[in-house]
């Protein structure tokens, strides 16, 4: 069956009534693969198959139509980046998986799983792809006079675009967001550096700290800079870089909903006849995640030039 004629499967996208989504991470320059796996786990004859991996925008990555070569179909930007495998379509698993991972594949994507006889769904598959890359670990300068402090927290080739947070290691309180002055910039592709300006008036034994919050990841870096006055009435300058421990975020957050007019009764019913305390709420996989007072926790460090 060609392409063309199985066009209006390509419509479809923000109208699947019975998709299971999940969403999964990937790292800049990594590799993905991006789930599409039958609910039933029943053995597919690939003869009377057709699968469709496409965006919500009619961007085909890939697909596969029996005694076709697809390969002309796909998306100039998905050219030799996407790959189906014969032997796990065969047994349910048509995931695709997805190389040189860029930060303009934080989408959506849509697997289409059809019966060519008919043109029926076998199922549909949602992913929703988020794209990180690890920021540089901050660099904190500073300069002084006898009124202010300027400190200068600097920190490159990251995604998505940072938050900054500086904090008073005093009592640990996150100082006004007034007091700085953030610049982001963007390299050729796409990674963000950022260069935070902080001014705050000269005061003995000050101590501060720069965060920087990578969201995708769940990660903070900080750096903390501190002026001590000595015993002998001289000042001591301190830098103190807190590592962050070597975790590697999940490629997988297990967030699976049927979209079903049937799930929609339910949920009716259990409001009814239950009472929305007994309903069941889907948790973050980081639910205690606190922004900069959270845990330090950042993926395996890759370069990126």
């Amino acid at each position: 069956m060609p392409l063309k004629s199985t066009g209006f499967l390509l419509l479809l996208f923000g109208c699947l009534r019975a998709a299971i989504m999940e969403e999964v991470h990937g790292m800049v320059g990594g590799n993905v693969d991006l789930s599409c796996i039958s609910p039933e786990r029943k053995h597919f004859d690939l003869n009377k198959t057709l699968v469709y991996w496409q965006t919500k925008n009619n961007v085909l990555l890939n697909s596969y139509i029996p005694g076709e070569d697809t390969s002309k179909y796909i998306h100039l930007k998905y050219q030799n980046r996407t790959s189906l495998t014969l032997e796990k379509m065969e047994k349910g698993d048509f995931s695709l998986h997805l190389s040189n991972i860029t930060i303009e594949d934080e989408l959506e994507f849509a697997c289409i799983v059809v019966n060519k006889s008919n043109t029926e769904f076998f199922f549909t598959s949602i992913v929703n792809l988020r794209v990180a890359a690890n920021y540089s670990v901050p660099i904190v300068d500073d300069k002084t006079n006898n009124t202010e402090v300027i400190f200068t927290c600097t920190s490159h080739n990251g995604f998505p675009k940072p938050k900054v947070y500086w904090v008073n290691k005093t009592d640990n309180s996150l100082l006004n967001q007034s007091l700085q002055n953030d610049t982001f910039t963007t390299n050729e592709k796409g990674l963000f550096s950022v260069s935070s300006v902080l001014k705050i008036t000269w005061t003995p034994n000050i101590s501060i700290e720069c965060c920087i919050e990578n969201v995708n990841l769940q990660q903070n870096l900080t750096v903390q800079s501190s002026f001590l006055l000595s015993p002998g009435g001289n000042f001591i300058r301190q830098t103190i870089t807190t590592p962050p421990n070597q975790l590697k975020p999940p490629e997988k957050t297990t967030n699976t909903v049927f979209f079903t007019i049937f799930g929609i009764l339910l949920v009716i019913l259990l409001i009814v006849g239950i009472g929305s305390r007994k309903l069941c709420k889907k948790k973050h996989r980081y639910g205690d995640y606190t922004g900069p007072q959270g845990n330090r926790q950042m993926a395996e460090t890759t370069e990126y030039i």
